[in-house]
């Protein structure tokens, strides 16, 4: 891994673009614009759009994994990791990906996992994958310079043991002849005695609400890499709470339900001559309609510490895509009838946020039928969960309209909505919309690819998707109606009321038990390498050789027992919002509150200075989640219990030597991090150890 350059006094604990504004200079540095480009942002793709159909999880296009028979007390899967083609565009080649699959048949999202509550799922995961990536791998940071033949499936959102959370360290290699420091080979073993020395077992409890939650790799210094490549997938976990929403008087569709549509988008690029020829460093496939990717860092970009250039392939920021990918095709378009839809959107994109929402198309011709009419609004939506299940009210995201809350999704987060289209008439063209500046929120234009370009072709990341109404084929369905209040089954922390800050408690009730809250202030801090390239960090408020920023492998700074519940309010350092997902534990989002990061940095941390009232968290923000966007130049608080899983079996604790020395007893580990993957390994990751 490269070594963090960390300049006297703030040491990059403070943003690029805090120190324009102030004229400040840190160890003869000059600190650059933060959105100044890092590899060349051209388009490339050319493709036409909506000319293919949605793969539909519903309707089979992608396919529900296959329980294995034999097994009892668990639903059994197994699940390979391999490399295979697919035709994402029928205008290109077929595009070479990693992915999940069942005897051989490897599908882009394929292998969804449907599970119910209290019922345990179990999981063989047998790595084929090959030496060579399909992307060019950057060796110089951590972990990478193990292999790229290396898996570690974590499930996103899951309450599991740790031994089966997919964390970083938990890699195995596709011979079984290496593993990370956290590989719990034992453990696994216990579980499935025959496992294959190519394969891991996982154990899910799935002590949960009724959620939209997704697995993907997770091995360290190639996690960014692989879950782009397609190593990803659907979870779906439902109840008994769900069920009752099902039922009559509400109607709402079910997790399989023809009218529940699941959504998952990833930006991406592909090689075309255009792209090879913008990228001449480039040192991945040069096939036609492979991936391409950002692999070179512009050593101009930024004033330089002493030390190497970047290497060639590198690491960057963030990446962006040019094209837009649902649920694995390009451009798709989506037939729907005129009835009330349930739309589950999950963000899959590696830095990308987005804002979904309909418009009707400019005109029924192509290409006007491919770009949205922006003084055309259609339809809203309500929003009745997020990545965590159900919210506490209903609540109503629109484009247009007085006081109008548009969605917003970051990288890692998931939307459960419901749409009414009873009023569209057959024949009406909607397109499904986004404009969001890249990085956000400070964008820079070159990533804004509006399909302008080449009016109904690629490159495009705004016209998401093309819905066309058809006429409706049987009799109406009942109307889902909603009740005013949503009660999940996952009883909060804290009561929370809409658009009021929720203060710090002292103290919670969990059942009969009342548990002291502790509060711990966190810092999201940028730096550089030692190869002068841009890295982000997580950190404690207290300064280290000047310093606030901690590297993944120095000393665990959260390490909490067992039952306790803290609060954490998390200092936002940096220009971007970065999208925290905590493994194990759900949080409530308490308020948000602006401060003076400036002065925060320079006085060496402590209590914010305040430059304004906590504001409270949005509305579809109420109730649990599990990836939490945190603002530039605010402090996000959000109260959390590190509580375990119950278990039919003992778990062992973690050997990984933490800080290099020593272990910590009965150590359950998992971490926090930011899901810009490609800020999540450079170096946006912590350990977060639960003891007890």
């Amino acid at each position: 891994m490269a070594m963090v350059y960390r300049g006297k006094g703030v040491g990059g604990s403070i943003s690029r673009r805090k120190f324009i504004k102030a004229g400040a200079l840190t160890a003869g540095v000059l600190l650059s614009a933060r959105w100044t480009k890092s590899y060349a942002a051209v388009s490339n793709s050319n493709l036409t759009k909506f000319i293919q159909p949605l793969r539909d999880v519903t309707a089979g296009a992608i396919p529900i994994a296959a329980k294995d028979t034999g097994w009892s007390g668990v639903d059994h899967y197994t699940l390979s990791v391999s490399k295979y083609a697919d035709q994402l565009h029928p205008d290109q080649g077929a595009t070479r990906l990693f992915g999940y699959g069942q005897g051989g048949n490897n599908k882009h999202l394929g292998g969804i996992i449907v599970a119910s509550r209290d019922t345990p799922v179990q999981v063989t995961f047998i790595n084929n994958l090959p030496t060579d990536h399909v992307l060019p791998v950057d060796t110089s940071i951590m972990g990478a310079e193990q292999g790229a033949d290396r898996i570690s499936p974590h499930l996103h959102g899951g309450f599991v043991p740790w031994a089966s959370d997919g964390g970083p360290f938990a890699w195995w290699n596709a011979d079984g002849s290496k593993y990370g420091d956290s590989y719990a080979r034992d453990f696994m073993l216990g579980l499935n005695p025959g496992l294959p020395a190519n394969a891991g077992e996982f154990y899910y409890p799935n002590q949960q609400g009724a959620r939209f939650a997704w697995y993907h790799d997770h091995a360290i210094g190639t996690t960014r890499l692989n879950a782009y490549a397609g190593i990803a997938s659907a979870y779906v976990i439902t109840d008994a709470y769900e069920a009752t929403l099902a039922a009559a008087p509400y109607y709402l569709p079910g997790p399989l339900d023809a009218r529940t549509k699941y959504l998952v988008f990833q930006d991406k690029k592909f090689v075309s001559p255009r792209f090879l020829a913008d990228n001449p460093l480039w040192s991945g496939s040069r096939n036609p309609g492979d991936l391409g990717y950002a692999d070179y860092y512009d050593p101009d970009v930024y004033e330089l510490p002493p030390g190497n250039p970047p290497p060639i392939p590198s690491v960057v920021p963030e990446f962006f895509g040019d094209t837009i990918l649902v649920n694995g095709t390009v451009a798709p378009f989506l037939e729907l009838e005129p009835r009330q839809y349930r739309l589950r959107m999950l963000n899959a994109c590696n830095a990308r946020f987005l804002s979904p929402r309909l418009y009707r198309a400019k005109g029924r011709r192509f290409p006007d039928s491919t770009e949205a009419n922006l003084l055309r609004p259609g339809p809203f939506f309500v929003q009745i969960g997020t990545e965590a299940g159900f919210i506490p009210y209903p609540t109503v995201v629109a484009n247009s309209g007085l006081n109008a809350k548009p969605l917003l999704i970051a990288p890692g987060e998931r939307a459960d909505l419901i749409v009414d289209l009873r009023e569209m008439e057959a024949g009406t063209t909607l397109i499904l919309y986004s404009n969001v500046d890249a990085p956000y929120p400070m964008g820079d234009p070159a990533y804004a690819y509006d399909g302008s370009a080449a009016r109904g072709m690629t490159p495009d990341t705004q016209n998401l998707l093309q819905i066309r109404i058809k006429a409706r084929s049987r009799a109406a369905n009942a109307s889902v109606r909603l009740p005013a209040r949503l009660t999940p089954t996952d009883p909060p922390l804290v009561l929370q009321r809409p658009n009021v800050p929720t203060p710090i408690p002292a103290a919670v009730r969990v059942g009969s038990q009342s548990i002291t809250v502790a509060v711990k202030r966190k810092t999201l801090n940028e730096g550089f390498d030692s190869y002068g390239r841009l890295i982000q960090m997580l950190g404690t408020d207290e300064l280290v050789n000047g310093d606030f920023s901690r590297a993944y492998e120095d000393a665990p700074t959260e390490v909490v027992q067992a039952d306790s519940v803290e609060v954490w309010e998390i200092i936002n350092l940096t220009g971007d919002t970065h999208p925290m997902h905590f493994h194990l534990t759900n949080v409530q989002v308490l308020s948000r509150q602006p401060f003076d990061d400036v002065s925060y940095a320079l006085a060496g941390g402590g209590v914010p200075t305040y430059t304004g009232p906590a504001v409270a968290p949005d509305m579809n923000e109420l109730g649990y989640k599990e990836t939490v966007r945190c603002p530039p130049g605010f402090v996000t608080r959000v109260i959390q219990r590190f509580n375990l899983p119950q278990l039919p079996f003992a778990v062992p604790a973690s050997t990984r030597r933490f800080d290099g020395t020593n272990t910590i007893p009965k150590a359950n580990e998992y971490v926090w991090h930011c899901h810009i993957l490609e800020h999540e390994e450079h170096d946006m990751m912590r350990p977060l150890i639960v003891t007890g």
